[in-house]
């Protein structure tokens, strides 16, 4: 899913170029209104000198006093032309009209009205027209229609000059507006970032509450996480020990029926004290793996716990030596490095890899190898025995818990299970398979968030 911080950024960012967008149609359009104006106000001031250059005789023939001031108009196909009608016919015409005429519109404008049109040039192209009917002294029935025109491209050009440096310009706010976005998205995300960073290390066990100065708006969050911390701590550890309790309720009525199955036995009447006794172990196993289960409820390690694993499975080794069997096994460790800390709490350790190393010491023949290895997310620790192994078909059973492969072997049948519990609380797995000399291999990992 695409991040808040790229959708906010997506957002502005479309903004901004929207609201660029209209700015720049509208600069230009106002732009391109304001050359126009100024262009006819400037054909105006022609047509102003036009009329006051006109001149006619006492036999009514037109002439100008003297050409206008502006060259262009004496340079053929100039550009910039002016011409007088009378009536719907030319009477006198600017030199860069060449041989050429405008063509007025059909009616002409009120007397004194200044009329702009767009016209087509002798070269077919678009001209800016202005036209005014004036009336000279003493000839009220001859009105004149003065026409000046000038090229719209001088107009389209500084439209088009104006367009691309309001795009260049327009394209360099637009990019300090986006970089400006950027940041200030960035700082309003950053105490996201930091409750991210927080909880991160609430979750390797580094802190036990969230701690820091946050805005208004996500300290409210911060003190009901917590609040809930606290209140699932305080759940955690009521469901802990009402579990213990349940199970040392459940054990001494256990202990009693076991008694009385010992006395059915000597009474003779071994198959109700052999159902009785089936009866009674597959409930202490079930007792023992809602114990343990509920001893695993959430990691229980200290802030910043950091535990030497050679240390804690030489310990172990030493208490497997004296159990039964111990002292005549070959136990070989190899830890790489040796120096390694696993970020799990010291009682889970010991759980997890006791049942490994319970059920090695049980059905080795004569060799255990336990070895401990780290990569880049997870440490894993592997205790391979050469005993008779356990068939692949049964593999999962016993993962399962409660199931016993041989019964004449003392155990309860859930060892593993609860080592995978753990393992899984821990975020990593158990895996069980051969080993290389013929026996089981079991691999516990968990992972490394150091």
């Amino acid at each position: 899913m695409i991040s808040l911080k790229l959708r906010l950024l997506l957002g502005a960012i479309v903004g901004i170029l929207i609201a660029l967008t209209v700015a720049a149609f509208i600069l230009v359009a106002a732009f391109e209104r304001q050359v126009r104006n100024r262009y006819v106000a400037e054909l105006d001031e022609h047509l102003h000198q036009l009329t006051a250059v006109l001149q006619s005789d006492a036999t009514g023939v037109l002439a100008l006093r003297h050409e206008l001031y502006n060259e262009t108009f004496q340079k053929p196909l100039s550009g910039l032309y002016w011409q007088i009608n009378q009536g719907e016919k030319p009477v006198l015409r600017s030199k860069s009209l060449w041989d050429n005429a405008l063509m007025a519109a059909a009616t002409a404008p009120s007397p004194g009205q200044l009329r702009v049109s767009d016209v087509a040039g002798p070269r077919k192209q678009s001209l800016i027209a202005i036209e005014r009917v004036v009336l000279l002294d003493g000839q009220t029935e001859r009105p004149l229609r003065l026409i000046v025109a000038g090229e719209s491209r001088v107009v389209e050009d500084s439209r088009a000059e104006f367009t691309t440096t309001a795009a260049y310009l327009l394209s360099i706010i637009g990019t300090l507006l986006a970089l400006a976005s950027w940041f200030q998205v960035g700082t309003g995300l950053a105490p996201l970032t930091a409750l991210r960073k927080k909880l991160e290390e609430l979750r390797r066990g580094r802190t036990e509450r969230i701690e820091g100065r946050f805005p208004g708006e996500i300290s409210g969050l911060v003190d009901d996480l917590n609040r809930l911390m606290i209140t699932q701590a305080r759940e955690v550890e009521r469901a802990r020990a009402n579990a213990g309790k349940l199970g040392h309720g459940l054990k001494t009525p256990l202990a009693v029926l076991a008694a009385e199955c010992r006395g059915l036995r000597a009474r003779g009447e071994t198959a109700t004290a052999d159902a009785v006794e089936s009866e009674i172990e597959e409930m202490n196993a079930h007792i023992t793996r809602v114990i343990a289960a509920a001893r695993a409820i959430g990691p229980r390690k200290a802030v910043g716990t950091k535990i030497p694993i050679e240390p804690v499975l030489t310990r172990m080794l030493d208490v497997m030596k004296r159990l039964p069997r111990g002292g005549e096994i070959e136990w070989r460790l190899d830890v790489r490095p040796s120096d390694l800390a696993a970020p799990i709490d010291q009682r889970d350790l010991e759980e997890m890899l006791g049942n490994l190393l319970d059920n090695a010491r049980k059905w080795a023949r004569s060799r255990v190898d336990i070895t401990v290895t780290v990569n880049a997310t997870a440490i894993e620790m592997t205790v391979a025995d050469d005993g008779p192994g356990i068939p692949e078909d049964r593999r999962d059973d016993v993962l399962t818990g409660g199931f016993r492969l041989d019964r004449t072997v003392p155990g309860t049948g859930i060892g593993l299970a609860i080592s995978g519990d753990l393992a899984a609380l821990h975020g990593g797995h158990l895996k069980i398979g051969p080993s290389a000399f013929g026996g089981t291999q079991a691999t516990v990992s968990i992972s490394d968030v150091s």
